[in-house]
């Protein structure tokens, strides 16, 4: 093979380290029956390419790259730093994480290591440069991926005395001197002001520390994980000619936006369940945005997790397909299973996979099978056609996950959870198509902006990016606990927000949490409803009344406001709307904004209109194992099944669909 493999990828994660290198063939032939055509190799076998210090040994894993090559499967190769030698932390423990309360973590784990160890990143460095060298020009390796599922680990990540000192001298050079730290953390407070930056201590989970600490803290946590990946990013832009990323999970605090300016390519994990398949979509909708090429959805399951004992159990025929589908339909050309071949010890013996570590099919082999023929039948739609850009976006922000984390606002917010649940999925439910942007990225192509949960519109410049583009003609969504810290997650002295009050012409007059019971406002068409954790009343000040509050305090002050600002206008909510309004409000907020829904079709139909210079066409992907219809507007082709479609097409449950239009 030379370079010859395309997308879209439909692989694996192989570990042939734990096996004899004779099985190697047995195992291409099982992939090649299942329509396999790319396998990631080497993230954890550190110590079979370095067995002693110094001592190198890739001829095993040359001989897997070139079988698989011959076989027509391509290679992704992971940097195996999460997983480093034993000859390694015994004769360096100083390169092992330490908690927050002293103690060194053992052998034996994965991501046990501190990413600012200058000794481990050194080790670090070698046995990534001697990787590049053997397999940079590799024309079977497609990619690399960087170490293994990076975000700050464990309740404080790790606090050695070389994080401390960083994060000391992170906030020296930030504040410059410790009295303009205290002013900003208003330390005078409860005695908490600081004679040195010395003084800072880790924030140990047993006290009650200051947020703005806490929120600094795993900040500096977050920073060191993406310089820790930078770091090798750099070596492998140096020697290798294939693109690079790393694997990132869903939430745990780490900003996307930061860890992606120096990687080639965004890969993603993801495992699902049954009950949240649609889940999986947002954070895809995260990742399309991250990069201008396709993602790839480096792992997700084929059947059931198993970290320690098989978990979320059996899934019903036609999941595998379903979630495999998704990234494909979202702008990804990969889907991964982990793993391939489950292990035959050690941790994650009972993880699902393709095979069993006895080399038996599992029960979902001829859906990973169907799924191969599907892509491959609808590979030239796929690779020639991208999601259409819709003009909607919505704000997600790692600094607000570790602001809301430390202080939640109200017991009941889970900052992830609502911004999902709430706010995510009654938008794909009206068929509206977001992209999910980090506050960092640029506002240009967008014309309508929602911003549910961003408590500090500092963050990356955003304040006065955002001012301009509403200015320009943008539509702006905000609220609630949006524009309620400063990046040191405080408060404002001036207002309750930072530019809201007079963005938006109104004066906050009451802020109330919803804790104990909710209260009803009243639409200006009559409709009454119920808002929901926390409920902010305005008195106006140059605004346009939506909604007023009937009940409470608050009654007859105004609940959600619209002001022209001017070629744009904003949309203040005061607290969080019920699903219906929600989608009534942006669908109406759409119109204006001259965005249509993607689709006429069920709310369990995840739909993608997906465009590029020779095609134009739909992804359709069910996802709550219930039958659905689309309503198609132009006769297409179904690529999976040859059939020519119009007007309403029905979808099974968990099915698939792919249509070109034909005209």
């Amino acid at each position: 093979m030379s370079g010859t493999v395309k997308p879209p990828y439909l692989g694996a994660a192989y570990y042939p380290e734990d096996w004899p290198l004779s099985q190697v063939d047995d195992d291409i032939a099982l992939m090649k029956q299942a329509g396999l055509n790319v396998m990631r190799i080497g993230e954890f076998a550190w110590g079979r390419m370095e067995p002693q210090e110094g001592q190198y040994d890739f001829g095993w894993l040359h001989a897997v790259v070139k079988k698989l090559a011959k076989a027509g499967i391509a290679t992704i190769l992971g940097t195996p730093t999460p997983t480093p030698p034993a000859w390694l932390t015994e004769r360096y423990p100083e390169s092992l994480v330490m908690s927050e309360q002293g103690v060194r973590a053992q052998h034996g784990a994965r991501r046990h290591v501190c990413s600012n160890s200058p000794v481990y990143r050194g080790h670090c460095a070698r046995i990534v440069a001697r990787m590049a060298e053997e397999f940079g020009q590799d024309p079977s390796v497609i990619g690399w991926q960087i170490d293994n599922e990076l975000y700050p680990y464990g309740a404080r990540a790790c606090c050695c005395p070389i994080c401390l000192q960083k994060f000391q001298d992170a906030l020296r050079a930030k504040f410059g001197t410790i009295e303009a730290l205290n002013a900003a953390w208003c330390n005078n407070l409860w005695s908490q002001a600081y004679q040195s930056f010395a003084q800072l201590p880790v924030p140990r989970s047993d006290t009650w520390h200051h947020p703005s600490l806490q929120t600094a803290w795993m900040r500096f946590q977050s920073d060191s994980v993406v310089e820790f990946c930078h770091h090798q990013a750099d070596i492998l832009h140096r020697l290798v000619r294939q693109p690079v990323g790393t694997d990132m999970m869903p939430a745990f605090g780490l900003n996307y936006f930061d860890i992606e300016r120096k990687l080639d390519i965004v890969q993603f994990n993801h495992y699902t369940k049954p009950d949240n398949m649609w889940r999986a979509s947002f954070w895809m909708d995260l990742c399309r945005s991250l990069k201008d090429r396709a993602f790839w959805n480096t792992e997700t399951s084929t059947c059931w997790n198993g970290g320690v004992a098989a978990s979320n159990g059996y899934r019903e025929p036609g999941f595998c397909r379903a979630n495999s589908w998704l990234p494909f339909a979202l702008g990804g050309e990969a889907t991964l299973y982990w793993l391939w071949r489950a292990h035959r010890a050690g941790q994650e013996l009972m993880h699902g996979s393709v095979v069993s570590s006895a080399g038996r099919p599992l029960h979902i082999f001829g859906e990973v099978q169907e799924i191969a023929a599907g892509l491959k039948a609808a590979a030239g739609f796929l690779n020639g056609t991208r999601p259409v850009r819709t003009g909607l976006a919505l704000h997600y922000s790692g600094l607000a996950y570790w602001m809301f984390e430390f202080q939640p606002i109200i017991r009941e917010f889970k900052y992830c959870d609502t911004l999902v649940n709430d706010v995510y999925r009654p938008m794909i439910q009206a068929q509206l198509r977001p992209d999910v942007l980090d506050a960092q990225a640029d506002l240009s192509a967008y014309k309508l902006l929602f911003s549910p949960f961003l408590p500090a519109l500092d963050e990356g410049g955003l304040r006065e990016r955002l001012g301009k583009w509403i200015e320009a003609g943008g539509t702006w969504i905000a609220g609630p606990f949006t524009d309620i810290r400063d990046l040191h997650a405080a408060k404002f002295r001036h207002a309750p927000y930072g530019s809201l009050e007079k963005w938006a012409g109104v004066r906050c007059k009451y802020e109330i949490p919803g804790d104990l019971r909710s209260f009803s406002f009243l639409w200006n068409d009559g409709r009454k409803s119920q808002g929901a954790l926390w409920y902010d009343s305005y008195e106006l000040r140059g605004a346009k009344p939506l909604a007023a509050y009937v009940e409470g305090p608050m009654k007859g002050l105004a609940a959600v406001v619209e002001k022209r600002l001017a070629k744009g206008r904003i949309i203040l909510l005061g607290t969080v709307l019920g699903a219906q309004d929600l989608q009534r409000l942006l669908l109406d907020a759409a119109v204006e904004a001259h965005i249509a829904p993607v689709a006429e079709a069920s709310a369990n139909l995840l739909v993608v209109p997906r465009k590029g210079r020779a095609a134009e066409g739909l992804v359709a992907v069910e996802l709550y194992n219930q039958p659905a219809t689309l309503t198609l507007q132009r006769p297409a082709v179904e690529l999976l099944t040859r059939r020519r479609c119009q007007g309403t097409f029905e979808v099974q449950p968990y099915g698939v669909a792919v249509f070109k239009y034909t005209r």
